[in-house]
């Protein structure tokens, strides 16, 4: 049997992770499987990855590195030795067939400068399981002129179509004597 086969990583490429009350988790602003950039070079000021790694419980995590590449380059890695994986999981409940981990973290100010991927990788004491990646686009020059107009010349050229809307042609009223 390969090892790490019923071991599963999930994650979820986003531009903030917010704690809500009750213990809630929010994701706020989600990519799918790419993200398109507007120009090279660009400058990404925060891209959150939220990791979800899940075991059988009969095989818990003995230790726990997470890893994420940009092209070919190293960005982020985590390391959680044996005591800090068993002490940061839940405990197991009656019932419970799996183990899951959850880590956070937050990528600030990424230089992109040519179309790549973001990956991540967990290595656990059995080897490793790839998550998913995030493939980095360079926008379509078509919509790229679009999505470039500024904001203010659209919210000027809005506001000139309201006024003209707002007009009022006024007619002259004959009275009419009884």
């Amino acid at each position: 049997m390969k090892k790490n086969a019923d071991r599963f990583v999930h994650v979820v490429f986003c531009d903030d992770i917010r704690h809500e009350v009750g213990n809630k988790v929010s994701f706020m602003g989600c990519y799918q499987r790419e993200m398109l950039m507007p120009v090279t070079p660009w400058i990404l000021a925060r891209l959150c990855i939220f990791v979800t790694v899940s075991t059988p419980v009969a095989r818990p995590f003995k230790s726990l590195t997470l890893r994420v590449h940009q092209g070919a380059n190293e960005v982020a890695i985590i390391e959680m030795p044996s005591e800090d994986v068993t002490q940061s999981l839940a405990p197991v409940q009656e019932g419970d067939t799996r183990i899951m981990a959850n880590l956070g973290l937050t990528l600030a100010s990424l230089v992109l400068t040519e179309p790549s991927e973001i990956r991540v990788l967990v290595t656990t004491e059995e080897g490793d399981i790839q998550g998913q990646q995030l493939r980095i686009k360079l926008m379509p020059q078509a919509e790229l002129s679009h999505e470039l107009i500024k904001p203010d010349a659209v919210a000027g050229a809005a506001k000139k179509k309201a006024k003209a809307k707002k007009t009022v042609t006024k007619r002259p009223t004959t009275k009419v004597a009884k």
